[in-house]
């Protein structure tokens, strides 16, 4: 690890910038399972991080604030390739990215899949047990249990078809974890509901495109 929490850095309402959560403070005794390693991120060109990103959204100006990188992310011994394309909002939503995923399928090519996330940057791939996993990172509004604002932690996988798929049943029950938001960021996992289960599993699954 090195002192980053899924997403990095949020902008917080109230603040310019709050503080990044420090991941040894808080996943160590919550998932002493997960020790992660980096997963051998590289970074792609200006000119390919522009040229998708004018493609894809016909935004010219955001390619400027965007990053590509590119990494094996399903382990299938290809290359493939990440960018991290932000709002440009403000407020909390100044920390607030898509994320997009190409991953080898095979003989078919690639598939492509799209994220919302916080404060993402390449550090948020990461090696597990020889697997790669991106940490993910969610602002949420109230649960059935808890009517106050929340980050949701989870870990996401790749299978060879080249599809993004959730990772938490890797880690038993310790994700999704969830704290409250604070502007002085802290961590304490809320008790969640079924139905909270599956609000975060429906706001957070990625869409094909």
């Amino acid at each position: 690890m090195n002192g980053k929490t899924f997403g990095l850095a949020f902008v917080s309402i109230l603040s310019i910038l709050a503080p990044a959560f420090d991941a040894s403070a808080w996943m160590d005794p919550w998932a002493p399972g997960f020790k992660a390693g980096p997963a051998g991120v590289k970074a792609l060109s200006r000119t390919s991080v522009s040229n998708y990103v004018c493609t894809a959204l016909g935004y010219e100006f955001r390619w400027r604030y965007s990053e590509g990188y590119a990494l094996d992310l399903n382990d299938d011994g290809t290359e493939d390739q990440v960018f991290i394309i932000p709002w440009m909002g403000n407020g909390l939503n100044a920390s607030g990215y898509d994320v997009h995923f190409l991953v080898s399928n095979g003989a078919k090519g690639r598939r492509k899949t799209v994220m919302e996330g916080y404060g993402v940057d390449k550090s948020d791939f990461v090696k597990v047990s020889c697997k790669t996993y991106f940490r993910h990172s969610q602002f949420f509004g109230h649960f059935e249990k808890s009517r106050h604002n929340h980050w949701v932690y989870q870990v996401f996988s790749f299978d060879k078809s080249g599809a993004v798929k959730c990772g938490n049943a890797d880690f038993g029950k310790k994700f999704p974890a969830v704290t409250v938001y604070y502007i002085d960021p802290k961590f304490k996992q809320i008790e969640l509901t079924e139905g909270d289960l599956k609000k975060i599993a429906r706001e957070t699954k990625p869409a094909s495109r």
